[in-house]
């Protein structure tokens, strides 16, 4: 194996325990996302409304997408870039259990995974990455494509946004409540807040390479669950306070729009590259 592909690996134990991590996800998004009303029976607590419990579910597959590509994949750049957002996940679902640790049944089986989960993999997932940290060159790869200044520098704007409201709504739930586009609670409000930072962070972090492939697994996980999350919205319409369409379903829509159109111009720059090669060749 050349010495440059030795250092862009990922380590064995990192697949094994993505492997272990994924059907735990894959799991809870068919709980949440196709039985919304059966989480009080089958996952941690009863969750209302069931769009909620969908929006969870959509992002537990997104997750599980990072965690496939890493137990399929080669290069460690690709999967890198969402540690960091997982880990800002699994540290704000640890703190908003704790918070609300009234509202949990203690003996419920579903609640006693969702806390050795969380207590587990909030120091698990950055260990993950130092030992993996290594392996990233920070070159681009043969034929690897460099992502325009102007996306990085309004991904970088869009985490840094979304990572205000997290921090904003983990300090103060209620405020967040009132802006919401559907009923919460505070404790769905701080659990909002993780998926939340999960976003924000992932923006600041995969803004910050300016390879393609380094975006791509992101890219496809956002973007599997929030269009889950616009089907869940229609399937669950009467859940919104003031209509499907409202300023989250609409933002939505315009990021999964911006996002497409991002992945459709690198890879067909791709496209363009390859058959220029094949050309002169």
């Amino acid at each position: 194996m050349p010495a440059s592909e030795q250092q862009d690996r990922i380590l064995p134990i990192t697949k094994i325990i993505a492997g272990i991590v994924v059907p735990f996800l894959v799991l809870a998004f068919l709980i949440l996302f196709f039985y919304p009303e059966k989480s009080g029976e089958w996952f941690a607590w009863t969750i209302n409304p069931p769009i909620t419990a969908m929006f969870m579910g959509a992002g537990y597959i997104g997750g599980a997408w990072l965690f496939i590509n890493v137990i399929f994949g080669r290069e460690w750049h690709r999967v890198a870039p969402g540690f960091f957002p997982v880990t800002a996940f699994t540290t704000v679902m640890l703190i908003t259990t704790i918070i609300h640790w009234d509202r949990f049944e203690i003996s419920h089986f579903p609640f006693i995974l969702w806390l050795a989960l969380y207590i587990i993999t909030p120091f698990l997932v950055p260990t993950l990455w130092v030992l993996n940290r290594s392996a990233n060159l920070g070159t681009p790869n043969k034929q690897d494509r460099t992502v325009p200044q102007i996306a990085r520098a309004g991904l970088l704007l869009i985490g840094i946004l979304i990572l205000f409201f997290s921090l904003r709504t983990l300090l103060d739930p209620e405020w967040f409540v009132g802006l919401w586009v559907w009923k919460l609670s505070p404790l769905t409000a701080r659990i909002m807040s993780g998926w939340f930072a999960l976003l924000g962070v992932g923006g600041v972090v995969i803004s910050s390479d300016h390879r393609w492939s380094a975006w791509k697994v992101g890219l496809q996980s956002i973007g599997l669950w929030h269009l889950l999350v616009l089907i869940a919205a229609f399937i669950r319409k009467d859940d919104f306070s003031n209509g499907l369409w409202n300023w989250y379903t609409l933002s939505v829509f315009a990021v999964l729009s911006g996002m497409l159109a991002l992945y459709i111009k690198m890879e067909w720059m791709h496209s363009d590259a390859s058959n220029t090669s094949a050309d002169i060749s």
